[in-house]
């Protein structure tokens, strides 16, 4: 089945965002009032379709517009990977479905978050003589993954940044590859829209940022929202998320060669602690403090650096490698500084961890949007 919109008011703010025209709304009230569907309103050759998107998330936001009721078809899949160490309780209450990445060390493969737990990896990390490494899920993981799912419902996968993986680029892959396999599904699987939607998004982030995301994803699927709007809305809001992560032991950053060892050993000595961020879809250095205390307070500084004085409501991520009492001691900075706001906490796993090592915690946020 096909999604509608109802209009609820077309009475419009006296100011308008830059990508929203006159012209776009009456195109899309046009539309609504045609009963046209989601699909049909945002592929019209009459008007750009990521303007429409996006004018679409608006009228959404300002409640001018909404989800026609009683459209009886079942709600998008989320598809993430195992990166976003998303909690376990949000995964079932948000119906997530998460694709294992596979961490290698000392010979033998394991599964993250089913075959190792990021406790049981931090142990194994530190008795490992050689540094592990992570490889993402296959063509065919996707594939029959997409083929149990697209025949009933549409799919929207947010996964962690392709600087960092190619876990996007193998699922896109898979939807390349085996794209008739899925339209003879959808087409055979009675009282569904036939033209079904894969959406990919590349996160550009890891751990939390991306976790963030999915989160957000999954509440505008929740409230009804189609999976082209969804995607819009989630690639519009990428570069808002923020990530900062503070490194305990400067060993693993050089065991992974992102530092040399005497570097290590003069920074460890001091007391050093390096602030990590993400940039561009990668890991970036940001800055270094002396002491856990004063890098817990660094992060919480670039919180306020970013956010100012602007009074948004905020989705705050805390995540930390074995370190839940400094987890602990963030989330209480955190609440002192930005109270009343949502936080989650979670557990690095294995793609940041090898890298970070122990003791080591982070924080990403992103400003809610007005929808």
């Amino acid at each position: 089945m096909s999604q509608f919109f109802r209009i609820v008011s077309r009475v419009l703010p006296a100011h308008l965002p830059a990508f929203v025209t006159p012209e776009t709304i009456t195109f899309i009230f046009r539309c609504i009032d045609e009963n046209q569907a989601v699909e049909k309103i945002i592929s019209s050759i009459d008007v750009d379709g990521k303007t429409v998107s996006l004018t679409l998330v608006w009228l959404l936001g300002q409640k001018l517009i909404k989800i026609a009721e009683g459209q009886e078809e079942e709600a998008p899949l989320i598809i993430t990977d195992s990166a976003s160490d998303i909690p376990e309780d949000l995964i079932k209450k948000k119906n997530i479905l998460v694709v294992p990445l596979t961490v290698t060390m000392n010979g033998n493969d394991y599964r993250d978050g089913i075959d190792v737990t990021p406790t049981e990896f931090y142990r194994l990390l530190e008795s490992s003589k050689n540094f592990p490494s992570t490889s993402p899920p296959t063509v065919d993981d996707f594939h029959r993954i997409f083929l149990e799912n697209i025949g009933k419902r549409d799919i929207l996968g947010i996964f962690i940044s392709r600087g960092m993986s190619k876990t996007v680029d193998i699922a896109r892959q898979a939807v390349r590859s085996n794209f008739n396999s899925y339209l003879t599904e959808r087409r055979a699987t009675p009282g569904t829209n036939k033209k079904m939607k894969i959406e990919l998004i590349d996160s550009r982030q890891v751990s939390m940022g991306a976790a963030l995301l999915v989160l957000e994803a999954a509440d505008r699927i929740a409230e009804g929202w189609p999976v082209e709007l969804v995607k819009y809305h989630i690639e519009e809001l990428v570069s808002q998320v923020q990530v900062y992560f503070m490194v305990d032991n400067l060993n693993y950053l050089a065991r992974g060669g992102r530092i040399g060892r005497g570097m290590a050993m003069f920074g460890n000595l001091f007391g050093l602690k390096p602030i990590l961020g993400m940039a561009e879809g990668g890991v970036d250095a940001k800055s270094r403090t002396i002491g856990g205390r004063w890098g817990q307070r660094r992060l919480i500084d670039y919180m306020k650096q970013h956010m100012g004085n602007e009074g948004k409501s905020l989705r705050i991520g805390i995540c930390h490698a074995n370190a839940a009492q400094k987890a602990m001691a963030v989330q209480k900075r955190i609440e002192e500084v930005f109270p009343g706001q949502q936080q989650i906490v979670s557990s690095f796993g294995p793609t940041v961890g090898a890298h970070i090592g122990p003791g080591a915690v982070g924080v990403a946020w992103l400003p809610i949007p007005e929808v």
